[in-house]
């Protein structure tokens, strides 16, 4: 591992897991920070005990990019990390043993991948000594296993002042699970570029990042899973809150959906512009999605800021019935909705999307945009249950109760299967939709957007995006 600094800053070496523990340790607390790093693992629970391990977790549902902080007494421990199932269950993707001075920090960081069976658990541990109160002190390690292939090997990593050019000597060189530091530098923005080893081609480009005086960071790359073309973003962990430093050129992203039925016509959608015949999209019909297909991870790319969204009737420059300015920020996508009924004025709603994909789970997200309906039941039934042939619901409980318009179901977890959706009142007496069969794959990540039949207004249907889509 290659490293290099021109910034003026103390480089310490880094401290095994290993050596001799005080004599009394086992009466003394250790530090150890668990970091959610695999990019395709689904939430997890965490079980930390010394000798056996318990039945019972430490910490409960940690999510991708999450940190949790431990206390545990010092001296030999067993960690298992467990992820969460649809339907709550558990599977053991991550167990091992450490020893834990109680004078040092640790953190325990899941990376890897589910899918390729790569997951593990890298420990990096740290004296916490620093040379100086003021300076920013700045552990970083290689997290994104989806850069190791991108760069096919190593990367170079530049940490330069705010707009400084970028140097012909990297700051330091490392590959993944590999990490740097503690590094000290004084405070002030700096930007941090990424590029293949030996290459000026920059993969990631921070912008300019603010460093505090005092701040103790644990900066990781971990697989990109936003937007963009970059593959890593980087992950900030500061005690036992994370934030997320896109690439700065990652951009925001739109698609949008008609689900105003009649009498409102086929619709043109300007993007910051007035309307002028010249729409960003023109003639779209009742249940038609822009762009076509809408398939996951498609998206009308804008740069961040205030961007205005105008809708009007096809071949009308006069009157917009929508017209709203959103204000995104980097790495911001949307899903707009253009509901309601026209005599009344239209509705917009903006859903924000992820499109994260996890390897043990479907990712099933419901949309309401049925003005008609104020509030449903709607229910997901395996078809092997009889979903796919028959008309009743039983006795299942809805997967959403009184679900309103203009509101959404979020992500939901699913296993791996073929379901039927039912949407009802929401006293679940009238049947207004009935979906044929559905698979739902695991990585897969699925939206269906509740509307009405046109001209029937008792009489549902769903518009199907994502991955329900065949590109």
């Amino acid at each position: 591992m290659n490293t290099k600094f021109t910034i003026s800053l103390a480089t310490v070496g880094s401290i095994l897991l290993s050596g001799c523990f005080d004599s009394d340790s086992d009466s003394k607390n250790t530090s150890v920070r668990v970091v959610h790093a695999s990019s395709d693992a689904p939430a997890v629970n965490v079980r930390f005990s010394g000798g056996a391990l318990n039945t019972n977790p430490v910490v409960s549902g940690a999510d991708y990019k999450q940190a949790a902080e431990l206390t545990p007494r010092a001296g030999s421990s067993s960690i298992a990390i467990d992820g969460i199932l649809p339907g709550g269950d558990t599977t053991t993707v991550i167990e091992t043993d450490a020893s834990f001075r109680f004078d040092t920090h640790y953190d325990v960081i899941a990376v890897g991948k589910v899918g390729d069976s790569s997951i593990a658990a890298l420990v990096l541990a740290d004296n916490g000594n620093r040379d100086s109160a003021t300076s920013v002190r700045l552990r970083v390690a290689h997290l994104s296993p989806d850069a190791e292939a991108a760069a096919a090997g190593p990367v170079d990593v530049f940490v330069t002042a705010a707009g400084d050019p970028l140097p012909a000597d990297a700051t330091f060189t490392f590959s993944f699970q590999e990490s740097v530091g503690p590094l000290e530098v004084p405070a002030g923005d700096y930007q941090i570029r990424v590029t293949p080893t030996g290459s000026d081609t920059v993969v990631y480009d921070s912008g300019t990042v603010p460093l505090p005086a005092g701040a103790d960071l644990l900066i990781g790359a971990v697989d990109n899973t936003v937007f963009g073309d970059s593959p890593v973003s980087l992950l900030v962990v500061n005690g036992a809150d994370t934030s997320e430093i896109l690439d700065v050129g990652t951009g925001a992203g739109i698609r949008a959906a008609h689900n105003s039925a009649a009498p409102t016509p086929n619709v043109d959608i300007y993007v910051n512009e007035d309307p002028d015949l010249s729409p960003a999209a023109g003639d779209v019909a009742f249940g038609e999605t822009v762009p076509a297909g809408a398939v996951t991870g498609s998206y009308v790319e804008l740069a961040t800021g205030s961007n205005r969204v105008a809708v009007t009737a096809a071949g009308d420059t006069s009157t917009a019935v929508i017209d709203e300015t959103l204000d995104l920020a980097n790495g911001d996508l949307r899903t707009l909705v253009a509901a309601g009924i026209l005599a009344d004025g239209l509705d917009l709603f903006a859903f924000t999307d992820d499109n994260r994909q996890v390897v043990t789970e479907a990712r099933l997200r419901v949309l309401h945009g049925a003005v008609e309906a104020q509030s449903v039941d709607v229910f997901l039934i395996p078809t092997a249950a009889g979903g796919a042939g028959s008309t009743l619901i039983g006795n299942a409980s809805p997967a959403l109760d009184d679900f309103q318009y203009g509101t959404s179901s979020g992500y939901v977890s699913v296993a791996a299967d073929d379901y039927v959706i039912f949407i009802t009142s929401d006293d679940g007496s009238t049947e207004l939709y009935k979906s044929p069969s559905l698979t739902l794959s695991a990585g897969g990540v699925y939206t269906a957007l509740a509307r009405l039949e046109e001209s029937m207004a008792s009489v549902a249907t769903v518009t199907l995006l994502d991955d329900f889509v065949i590109p």
